[in-house]
């Protein structure tokens, strides 16, 4: 793969161009995609509640499929039999796919990595995953690129022994990973993506990042910020800020950056301006889950105070169980189904899209 930074704009927001090489039926092709650019999140290798019939129907969807080792970990050997990858055993080769370790829509509990390799969660309980295993999957998976094993199991209360531990089992990880990625003719047209850790601590960010960009990365994950529980929604890009820039001076211009997290839309913004490249998207789903629309008026606005309030439709959320909205709007019919595909709600008197998922069709009122 690679990453061209075309220009950046005023006020820090980098424009450039990632080509990938797609398996296509006769052959392959480059894939070229602009960024700043949000992912296609995943539930096991498809979007959720979407059928992929459904999905195509779609349009302007995101072009790169974020799939999730922790959720794919085991049908591993399924796809390795299958021997065409993980993108045409989930029927998404018209994405690219990018696999992360972890999945940043779900709580995972602290404390269960070690120096062998990094503890992944799924419906069967907690697997272990060492540079060896972790290679083998990504041999039968063949995305188009990859976060390498990492120890992101950091936040604010971290202390600098654990940020620093979390430093070297990554880079000892990522050492081991392009050993064995090199001499894997699987994954020989595959992009390895660095992760860059180091908690809240200015030295060891540093360090991660010097470190990491000696290697032979083709990108970069910025994460180690903040812990994936319930508060996962709280983060807050400010607090970061002058840690990012820190760790962006000591890591070359010209490859791309990833980061994860639950990006709500005036985050994304901000995110854009320290110079974040890629974004995954499992905020919609999370709103969804609970039963909540999004709302863009498109006015940006840094600090939303009525976001907090779940049935405003002032903010970024609003509550699709808010009885306000049934007495605005009592015409609204949905077409239940045993799937939620998408929808949208073009509601005119307020000039609002709201964008969800429970019906199957567009209602314009």
């Amino acid at each position: 793969m690679r990453f061209t930074l075309k220009s950046v704009t005023q006020c820090g927001c980098r424009l450039g161009t990632l080509s990938c090489q797609r398996e296509v039926t006769n052959g392959e092709n480059t894939h070229i995609i602009e960024t700043p650019v949000c992912m296609l999140y995943t539930k096991k290798g498809s979007a959720p509640w979407l059928s992929i019939d459904m999905l195509k129907r779609i349009e302007k969807l995101p072009p790169i499929a974020h799939m999730h080792l922790s959720s794919l970990s085991d049908l591993s050997e399924a796809v390795e039999k299958f021997q065409q990858g993980i993108a045409k055993f989930t029927s998404m080769q018209d994405f690219l796919v990018y696999i992360s370790v972890h999945d940043s829509g779900l709580e995972i509990p602290s404390g269960y990595n070690t120096k062998a390799g990094t503890a992944v969660w799924n419906k069967a309980g907690k697997k272990l995953v060492d540079p060896q295993l972790f290679i083998k999957c990504q041999e039968a998976f063949h995305p188009s690129f990859y976060q390498a094993l990492s120890d992101a199991d950091t936040d604010r209360k971290s202390g600098k022994k654990r940020a620093m531990k979390a430093v070297d089992r990554t880079l000892n990880f990522l050492d081991t990973i392009l050993e064995l990625h090199k001499k894997s003719q699987r994954l020989r047209d595959v992009g390895v993506f660095g992760s860059i850790e180091g908690g809240f601590y200015e030295e060891e960010r540093k360090r991660s990042a010097k470190e990491t960009a000696a290697r032979d990365v083709d990108g970069f994950v910025i994460e180690g910020f903040h812990a994936q529980d319930e508060k996962n929604e709280t983060f807050d890009v400010e607090e970061m800020k002058d840690l990012c820039k820190i760790v962006f001076e000591n890591l070359p211009k010209g490859k791309p950056r990833l980061m994860h997290a639950v990006w709500s839309p005036d985050q994304v913004v901000m995110a854009m301006e320290l110079g974040i490249d890629i974004f995954d998207s499992c905020y919609p789903w999370l709103v969804t889950e609970r039963g909540g629309a999004l709302v863009f008026s498109f006015d940006f606005d840094k600090t939303p105070q009525n976001e907090k309030d779940a049935g405003s439709s002032e903010g970024f959320e609003i509550s699709l169980n808010d009885k306000r909205l049934f007495l605005v709007f009592p015409l609204v019919f949905c077409l239940v189904s045993n799937i939620k595909p998408f929808f949208v709600l073009l509601f005119h008197p307020f000039s609002r899209c709201v964008q969800a998922i429970g019906v199957d069709f567009v209602v314009s009122l």
